[in-house]
């Protein structure tokens, strides 16, 4: 039998008993994923120029998780971000959970410490809303905000212009980019292409004040190319009643340094960093330009690729988002490390979620909306050069 060319060399299943060859996988109304069997066969992925030959008609878009900000600079992972919280002064009562879990995972950290919270005032043990595992929630969010906004690349010229022009050469076949990383990495990218840049986000001078050195989100991208920060970012923040932007253009100050005299001030980014995918949806059901932003990855059309995304629990609000949206007829998700590992399997388990969350949409559905989930191997695919 002929071995399966590069674009064939697809996942053999994430539903187990799927033919290998295929190209993805596909659930309509009616259908049930199979039965589990007891033995797994090994997952083939493919490469990510195989992806590039399936964008070519119609407008793809593109979710980029923190895999993408790591593989520029290694100061963007968890662990870095852990050392420097503890230089902003983590409770001891924190590093010990942090200890505990074997992690540098803030989200689980924050979603363990609200757990426990709730499991004590159910069963009695504390009175009140005071056990202090919320007010720790709070301290380790505070210290991932500042360590985040202290331990940033210092400015755009640390990332060499080859470097942000093989950044944009990969972002380019996107129409919309979806953002759940809070760095200032994208923006640099973005900006390096002149301004205006080819990504829009919205955000214009204020009309009450033209002169002002900030930007505000006062306008909807509709059909232009854009940039959706899903989770917020370092450089947007509340003011005045409204969401603004800071501006190196219109300032001459580095973003970096202008984040860190607003931390000075207590003037907090905008960030989604709670540690469950409930109350990171209530967090930006809270915030119009959020809202907008994830209520724009519900409509998009045609192919969605993500990359660097590790879709966890505590995301679990982005995989409805995806799955709901039945415009979506491709998605094809990113794998970095070996596909047996523990960490692939959650990530393709969260691709059988995607299907039978469709699955259920579909039987709801006059016509049924199938969708194929795809891997590939995101190591091919050199998003940095």
């Amino acid at each position: 039998m002929p071995q399966p060319s590069m674009v064939q060399r697809s996942v053999d299943a994430i539903i187990p008993g799927k033919k290998p060859g295929l190209v993805g996988d596909k659930l309509s109304r009616g259908s049930r994923p199979a039965r589990r069997r007891a033995t797994r066969r090994r997952v083939h992925l493919l490469h990510y120029d195989a992806v590039r030959e399936q964008l070519r008609e119609g407008r793809p878009h593109l979710l980029l998780g923190n895999g993408w900000s790591i593989a520029c600079d290694k100061i963007f992972s968890y662990s870095s971000l852990y050392e420097a919280a503890l230089a902003e002064g983590l409770s001891d009562r924190a590093q010990a959970v942090f200890e505990r879990l074997g992690t540098n995972n803030f989200e689980g950290v924050m979603r363990l410490l609200d757990d426990t919270h709730w499991v004590a005032r159910t069963y009695g043990l504390v009175e009140g809303y005071d056990s202090g595992m919320r007010e720790d929630v709070e301290v380790v969010k505070r210290a991932l905000v500042n360590a985040i906004g202290r331990s940033h690349l210092d400015h755009t010229g640390e990332v060499s212009d080859g470097r942000k022009d093989a950044a944009f050469e990969f972002l380019s076949p996107y129409h919309s980019i979806f953002y759940t990383n809070y760095d200032l990495i994208l923006y640099w990218v973005n900006m390096h292409k002149g301004d205006p840049p080819p990504y829009q986000d919205g955000f214009r001078p204020p009309e009450d004040d033209p002169e002002a050195p900030y930007l505000v989100f006062s306008e909807r991208l509709g059909d232009r190319r854009g940039i959706f920060y899903l989770h917020g970012a370092l450089h947007l923040y509340v003011g005045g009643g409204e969401l603004r932007k800071h501006s190196w253009i219109r300032t001459g100050v580095r973003l970096t340094d202008q984040v860190r005299e607003g931390l000075e001030e207590r003037k907090y980014p905008l960030f989604v960093a709670e540690g469950s995918s409930d109350k990171k949806l209530e967090q930006i059901r809270r915030n119009g330009y959020l809202s907008y932003c994830y209520d724009k990855l519900g409509r998009v059309t045609n192919r969605l690729v993500i990359f660097g995304h590790s879709l966890g629990e505590t995301d679990r609000h982005i995989l409805d988002a995806i799955a709901n949206n039945t415009e979506f007829r491709e998605v094809y998700v990113g794998i970095f490390s070996d596909p047996e590992s523990a960490s692939s399997r959650r990530i393709r388990a969260a691709g059988n979620y995607l299907l039978q969350r469709r699955a259920r949409i579909n039987e709801r559905l006059r016509s049924p909306r199938p969708l194929e989930v795809h891997f590939y191997d995101s190591r091919t695919a050199r998003p940095w050069g």
